[in-house]
């Protein structure tokens, strides 16, 4: 398993909504959704500027279940 760093805002975007994420607002975050059909539904959100810290890519890995290896290097 690779380590996590911090990674580009446009590519953790890029990698939600390959997973079927659609953004639903931006204000001082993007906030991102997914209904999966058993009804269940996956919200995360991604900060505004330049980079993502490690700390909340992993929160956004346990919000959305993505494997953690697409956010790895």
């Amino acid at each position: 398993m690779g380590k996590l760093r911090p990674l580009n805002t446009a590519e953790v975007i890029r990698i939600l909504e390959k997973h079927g994420f659609k953004e639903v607002r931006s204000r001082k975050h993007t906030t991102f959704k997914k209904f999966l059909p058993s009804g269940k539904v996956l919200t995360t959100w991604v900060p505004h500027g330049n980079k993502v810290s490690v700390f909340v890519l992993q929160y956004i890995i346990k919000q959305t279940e993505i494997p953690r290896e697409e956010f790895t290097e």
